[in-house]
């Protein structure tokens, strides 16, 4: 799924809040005795990051239902990735190669030629595609696998509590499209250079997520997105966010208390499902585990 490194980067710090700086990324959102817990995630990490901050399993277990961006199991079917292939696949038997310039395929091709990247078998899917399989290809190298969604998909389905999703996979895919409509060439251009800072990239965002430190996220991470593909950052953060608020507006009128995992993400920035939530009247505060 979106796995590029814009999708496992943060956004930028909220107006309505100069400064976050919290345990964790786990917030407390509540309306008079109805409260839920929204936390944000990394969906990729080492296994030396685990267990996450400890204000997640606090908050996981004080809920009796939790809440992912879609689906995971359903996600991880060889059904639906079919189904992704096909949607990112370029039309009319066309290749990357016809539709990058010249310099940017030569990069591409310089890439996976250093790297052993299977160019050659990948180059039937669009550049979207392209840049969540470099993603992928590198982070094997660094050891890097399921992240705190699946680490609660799985606890959650062994404690038997109910999950749900914000989100169905056909939405997913409809994203994606959108995704995909992105420039070509300045996909290709921005994961080439996102592989080389990598390594210390993922060093410094998971310090941050773990501190809570959203302020540090954004100012390292997230301005290049909204500059560089404002159409990647429009489709996967701010339209699903506005598709999210009335779910998670819902969940706060039930006698359950909820948690809410997703993409660190979609907490921060102008945009984001906190700033969202204040204005319309519910308290928003980062979570503590009471003592």
């Amino acid at each position: 799924m979106s796995r590029t490194c814009r999708v496992l980067v943060f956004l930028t710090v909220l107006i309505c809040c100069p400064h976050l700086l919290a345990a964790s990324t786990v917030y407390e959102v509540s309306k008079g005795k109805q409260k839920l817990y929204l936390a944000g995630t990394i969906h990729l990490l080492r296994s030396q990051d685990f267990p996450p901050p400890a204000e997640f399993d606090a908050a996981y277990q004080q809920s009796q239902k939790v809440y992912f961006e879609t689906d995971i199991q359903k996600a991880k079917t060889p059904e639906f990735g079919q189904r992704f292939a096909q949607t990112m696949m370029l039309p009319n038997n066309s290749t990357l190669k016809d539709i990058l310039s010249q310099k940017n395929w030569a990069a591409l091709q310089a890439y996976a030629e250093k790297n052993q990247y299977p160019l050659s078998q990948t180059m039937m899917f669009n550049a979207a595609m392209a840049s969540i399989l470099i993603t992928l290809h590198e982070s094997k190298k660094l050891n890097v696998g399921e992240g705190v969604d699946v680490f609660y998909d799985k606890a959650a389905r062994s404690d038997n509590k109910a999950v749900g999703e914000l989100e169905s996979l056909d939405d997913v895919l409809i994203y994606m499209k959108k995704f995909a409509q992105e420039d070509s060439n300045k996909v290709i251009q921005s994961i080439l250079k996102d592989v080389v800072s990598m390594p210390s990239d993922l060093e410094e965002m998971i310090a941050s997520w773990k501190a809570g430190d959203l302020d540090a996220l954004d100012k390292t991470f997230n301005e290049k997105m909204r500059k560089e593909t404002p159409n990647v950052y429009q489709s996967l953060i701010v339209d699903r966010n506005q598709k999210w608020l009335p779910q998670i507006e819902a969940m706060l009128k039930t006698p359950e208390t909820e948690m809410i995992l997703v993409g660190g993400l979609h907490l921060s920035g102008k945009d984001s499902l906190l700033v969202q939530l204040k204005k319309s009247g519910y308290k928003v505060k980062p979570y503590q585990i009471e003592k």
